[in-house]
């Protein structure tokens, strides 16, 4: 015997009776059958909360030890103007990435300085210097390749996997450990975003990542912002379950 698991209905058990309870299990298992979808109950409608969104460029994070060697001994980043989150910035810094068949100059390095170095790329940069490289959440992932950086005073070449490597950020949101709490998600969890306008677009997988303090906002990359024609500052609407 197949069994089917449905969600569980809800009855007034006082003003239905157990006939017109059976013939509600069997219209909703015929809209199922021929592919309608059952119309939502009240009050589980999915919320809708606008957010900003930053359109995260291509750049470089860098451990301390690497900020050495590509900028000389003793170097330590040099704020160019800060970002959106506290304490984190745009550095002075900048390198040359190195691809397979050109480079891309002038990459800016964001700090502070983290354990392991990344290289974060749209695809379409990644495709015009000779990358082929995956999505991933953090350039120690396995999946993470290797990539050249040249500094002015020194060269490095991270070994992608948990040495460190270039990859293509996945989308995310940041949000606050109280802002997790009352959109009742966790680290890791995953949300739609919609976008609207002229080329209006819905996105899936929105990785959640939570610390506290932080501000509520969605990090896309280049392509995915000139996909929908968004610009860093807009407001997308986040569709909570």
């Amino acid at each position: 015997m197949t069994v089917i698991n449905q969600p569980m209905l809800k009855f007034d058990t006082g003003a239905v009776t157990v006939e017109q309870m059976a013939q509600e299990v069997l219209r909703r298992l015929k809209e199922r059958s021929n592919g309608a979808k059952p119309k939502p109950e009240p009050g589980l409608r999915p919320r809708e909360i606008k957010v900003p969104i930053g359109v995260s460029v291509r750049h470089v994070h860098l451990c301390p030890e690497h900020v050495e060697v590509l900028f000389g001994p003793g170097h330590s980043l040099q704020v160019y103007h800060e970002l959106y989150q506290k304490g984190y910035y745009a550095a002075r810094e900048q390198v040359m990435v190195v691809g397979h068949k050109r480079c891309l100059e002038k990459v800016r390095v964001l700090g502070p300085p983290r354990p392991a170095s990344q290289v974060e790329l749209a695809q379409s940069e990644a495709v015009a210097i000779g990358l082929k490289l995956p999505v991933a959440s953090n350039g120690t992932e396995p999946q993470t390749q290797p990539v050249t950086l040249v500094g002015p005073e020194g060269i490095i070449t991270l070994p992608g996997g948990q040495g460190g490597g270039a990859f293509l950020a996945r989308r995310h949101i940041h949000i606050s450990d109280k802002t997790a709490a009352e959109w009742g998600v966790q680290h890791g969890h995953t949300l739609r975003l919609r976008i609207d306008g002229p080329r209006a677009v819905e996105f899936d997988d929105i990785l959640v990542r939570v610390k506290a303090g932080w501000f509520t906002e969605v990090h896309l990359d280049t392509d995915e912002g000139n996909a929908c024609l968004v610009q860093t500052g807009q407001l997308g609407t986040i569709i909570l379950p």
